[in-house]
């Protein structure tokens, strides 16, 4: 698969920044000292969590060069580090909060990935994440319809993550938000998604004029030590 395009993934910008700002705003760390920003792609999400905690020390994680070409243009005073998340990072040192927005789903074997990304939580930390869930849209189920066998994007319910995240914590929240996008035409919608998840499709698209967006949301705070 082609590098990702920033460019045509930013076109719709403010819709996609929906969804970072209310994980953040769930967020509840007073001064976070390190954060890491878990597929940062252009550097959007990792400019509001720069903008909430600026004393902070912050890295922007993707696996893209030109998503981090652009992110490096947009916040040049922050660290970023091309790397694929799915791998090991524990050399990367420990974090107060762990944040990802709309990245995890390009990553397969979450049972795993998941309690990987818990460990690099100091204790009293947050793992934050945000998950698109819109695998049963009209577009969605077209695009699966057509093309079965190009699955690139890894989607689980709910009750998956909390058996998972309820091995590790006793302090989660769970929650699933719809955003409605209401676009101007069909090739609005298609350039929506040439930003994403129609990448592996492009050329293979049943198109609908709304997009229905409706994120999985996974917050959790690492346990504080036994004293």
């Amino acid at each position: 698969m082609s590098d990702w395009d920033p460019g045509q993934y930013l076109k719709f910008e403010s819709g996609r920044n929906k969804p970072i700002r209310d994980l953040i705003g769930h967020v509840d760390l007073p001064s976070p000292s390190r954060i890491i920003d878990i597929g940062c792609g252009p550097g959007n999400s990792t400019a509001f969590l720069a903008k909430r905690w600026p004393g902070a020390e912050i890295i922007g994680l993707d696996s893209s060069a030109a998503m981090l070409e652009a992110a490096r243009k947009r916040l040049p005073g922050l660290q970023w580090m091309e790397k694929d998340a799915a791998g090991d990072l524990s050399g990367l040192g420990t974090f107060d909060l762990v944040f990802s927005n709309a990245a995890l789903q390009w990553m397969p074997k979450h049972e795993k990935l998941i309690p990987g990304l818990f460990t690099l939580l100091n204790p009293g930390g947050v793992l934050a994440v945000q998950m698109p869930q819109n695998q049963d849209s009209p577009l969605h189920r077209a695009l699966l319809q057509k093309n079965g066998d190009i699955r690139a994007q890894q989607y689980n319910n709910a009750g998956f993550y909390y058996d998972i995240l309820s091995r590790l914590t006793g302090n989660l929240e769970l929650w699933i938000t719809e955003y409605q996008h209401v676009l101007d035409c069909h090739g609005d919608v298609i350039e929506w998604f040439k930003g994403t998840g129609f990448r592996p499709y492009l050329e293979k698209l049943d198109a609908r004029a709304v997009i229905w967006n409706c994120p999985l949301f996974a917050y959790c705070i690492s346990p504080q030590p036994v004293v």
